[in-house]
C-alpha cells in the first residue's frame, strides 16, 4: 500500500497493525461503554448545540487523535436511548448481542445480494423469516424477506399487492380504467402515503378511514367506503390495518377487518412494525388476533425486540408471491436452477446483514425472556397510568394496549400551550423526555415505556415533576386573577 495513505486506514490482511488497530478501537468502545453504562447521568437529547464548521471534508489526512475528539463529541451530542427517561420516540436500548451483530456485520461487510455476496447470512436469514412467519401462524406457504426500516416493508407489501391484484407488474397503471384505492386508518403510518406516492399511485388513492375513541379503525365506516368507491366506478385493491399506531400503540381490529377485505376479495396487509413484537408474549399475544388472516405484515424488531437499527421484516402468507409478483432477475450473479437471489425478490439491491443482529439477540434471550421483556413493559405502563390519574387536572387519550401512553394537562385554555410548557419544564429541569404529539385535534405528551430498566422509581419521579409543574401553573393561574 502507497506511504500516502494513513497507517489505521484499513485493517491490514497481514496483521502489520493489528496493536494499533485494537487501541483505537478499544478507545472508541471505552467511550461508548462509559455513556450507556452511566446513561441516566446523561440528558436523553443534548441540550446545547455545537458548532459544526470542523465537519466539513478535509483534503488531507488527520490524526486519530483528532479523530477521536469528534467521534467523542458525537457521541455525546447523540439521542441517548438507554436512558431510562427517554420516553419520546420508539427508539429503543439497544439488545447486547445486536450491538456485537453490527461490530460483526461492519467488519466481514457481506451483501444480502446474493449467496455469493454473504453465503451464510442469506441462509439465517430465510430461516429467521420462515420461522417469524410460523410464529404469526400465516400457514405452510409463508416466509418473508428483511429490509432496512419499516417504511420500505410498508412500500413492498403494497407494491405487491398492487401487482398482484391489479396485475401491474409489467405494463404498469396505465392499462386500468379504474382508478385503484387503498384503505387505511387515519392514524395508520405516513409511510403509506409514501408508498402511493412512489408507486405511482398518488397519494389521494389512500382513503382515510375514521377511527374510535382509542385510535383504532372502525370497520363499519370502511365498509361504507369501499362501497362508495365501487359505486362510483373505483376499484379497492388493498387494506392496511394498524397493530400499534404510531401516536398511541392502538391495535385495530384485524377479524373484522379480515372479514371485509375476503367479502371484497382486497388485500389485507397488517402494519405490525410496532405493535408485532407482542405475537412473543404468552400473556398479550391475543391483542393481535386475526393477523393470521393478512396476507402480508411489516414488523420492526428494532423497535421492540431492541435490535440496533435498521432491522424490519416483510412476511407473506403466500411467499411465492414474492417471485411472482417482485421478482427482478440479477444477470450479475450464479445461482442454481430454481433458486432466487434476495436481492432479486426485495425493493432493495445492496443490503446490510441486519438478519445476524436479530437472530443473535433471538438465540441470546429467547421467547421465554423477549416474553417477560415486552410483559413487564405493559405492567409499567398500566402502573404509570394510575399513577398519572391521581394527578389533578392530568387526563390520558385512551387505555394503553401496548407500551404506549399519551396524556396532557387539561385546562379550559391555552391547553396546548401548557402541555408544551410541560414538555419543556420536564426537559429541563428533570432531563425527562415525552414527545409532543397531536391526537384527537389535541397535543398530548407521549411515552413510550420501551426501556426494560424503566421501573417504579422513575414513574415515582415523573409524577413528581409533573406534580411540581402542575401546582406552579394553578399558583401562576391565582396571581393572575388577582392581579
Amino acid at each position: 500500500m502507497t506511504k500516502k495513505i494513513k497507517k489505521l486506514s484499513f485493517i491490514d490482511p497481514s496483521g502489520a497493525n493489528l496493536k494499533e488497530v485494537k487501541i483505537f478501537i478499544d478507545k472508541v468502545i471505552n467511550e461508548l461503554l462509559n455513556k450507556a453504562s452511566n446513561a441516566e447521568k446523561f440528558p436523553p437529547l443534548p441540550k446545547k448545540n455545537i458548532n459544526l464548521d470542523k465537519f466539513n471534508f478535509n483534503d488531507l489526512p488527520i490524526s486519530e487523535s483528532e479523530i477521536f475528539k469528534k467521534i467523542k463529541m458525537i457521541i455525546n451530542n447523540s439521542m441517548n436511548a438507554s436512558n431510562p427517561f427517554y420516553l419520546g420516540h420508539m427508539d429503543s436500548l439497544p439488545s447486547t448481542m445486536s450491538i456485537v451483530g453490527d461490530i460483526i456485520c461492519s467488519t466481514i461487510n457481506n451483501n444480502m445480494l446474493s449467496k455469493e455476496t454473504a453465503p451464510i447470512l442469506t441462509e439465517i436469514e430465510k430461516k429467521v423469516t420462515t420461522n417469524l412467519a410460523n410464529k404469526f401462524n400465516l400457514g405452510q406457504n409463508s416466509g418473508g424477506v428483511m429490509l432496512s426500516g419499516g417504511s420500505l416493508s410498508n412500500i413492498q407489501a403494497i407494491a405487491i399487492a398492487r401487482n398482484r391484484i391489479l396485475n401491474t407488474s409489467e405494463n404498469g397503471l396505465i392499462g386500468l380504467k379504474r382508478k385503484p384505492y387503498i384503505f387505511s386508518s387515519k392514524e395508520s403510518h405516513t409511510s403509506i402515503q409514501k408508498a402511493a406516492m412512489v408507486l405511482g399511485l398518488g397519494t389521494n388513492s389512500v382513503i382515510s378511514v375514521e377511527t374510535d375513541k382509542n385510535g383504532t379503525m372502525i370497520a363499519s365506516d370502511l365498509e361504507k367506503k369501499i362501497k362508495k368507491k365501487i359505486k362510483n366506478n373505483g376499484l379497492p385493491f388493498c387494506i392496511v390495518a394498524t397493530a400499534g399506531t404510531t401516536i398511541t400503540g392502538s391495535i385495530d381490529n384485524l377479524n373484522d377487518i379480515s372479514r371485509i377485505s375476503n367479502k371484497y376479495k382486497l388485500w389485507m396487509h397488517t402494519d405490525a412494525v410496532y405493535g408485532g413484537a407482542l405475537i412473543f408474549s404468552s400473556k398479550y399475544k391475543n391483542k393481535l388476533n386475526g393477523i393470521e388472516h393478512s396476507d402480508s405484515i411489516s414488523f420492526n424488531p428494532q423497535k421492540w425486540l431492541y435490535i440496533t437499527k435498521t432491522c424490519s421484516i416483510l412476511l407473506l402468507k403466500n411467499k411465492k408471491h414474492l417471485y411472482s409478483d417482485f421478482y427482478t432477475p440479477l444477470p450479475y450473479v450464479r445461482k442454481n436452477r430454481n433458486e432466487y437471489h434476495l436481492g432479486e425478490i426485495t425493493l432493495q439491491g445492496t443490503r446490510y446483514p441486519d438478519v445476524l443482529k436479530l437472530w443473535l439477540s433471538l438465540q441470546h434471550i429467547g421467547n421465554f425472556s423477549y416474553s417477560e421483556i415486552i410483559e413487564n413493559s405493559i405492567k409499567f405502563t398500566n402502573l404509570f397510568k394510575k399513577h398519572l390519574l391521581t394527578i389533578r387536572n392530568i387526563k390520558i387519550s385512551c387505555d394503553p394496549q401496548t407500551n404506549i401512553i399519551c396524556f396532557r394537562y387539561y385546562a379550559k385554555q391555552n391547553s396546548d400551550k401548557i402541555n408544551i410548557n410541560l414538555q419543556n419544564f420536564l426537559f429541563e429541569k428533570y432531563n425527562i423526555f415525552f414527545s409532543l404529539v397531536k391526537f384527537q385535534e389535541c397535543k398530548w405528551l407521549r411515552a413510550v415505556l420501551l426501556n426494560p430498566f424503566f421501573n417504579t422509581k422513575h414513574i415515582k419521579k415523573i409524577c413528581s415533576a409533573i406534580n411540581e409543574f402542575t401546582k406552579e401553573n394553578k399558583n401562576q393561574k391565582l396571581k393572575k386573577s388577582n392581579v
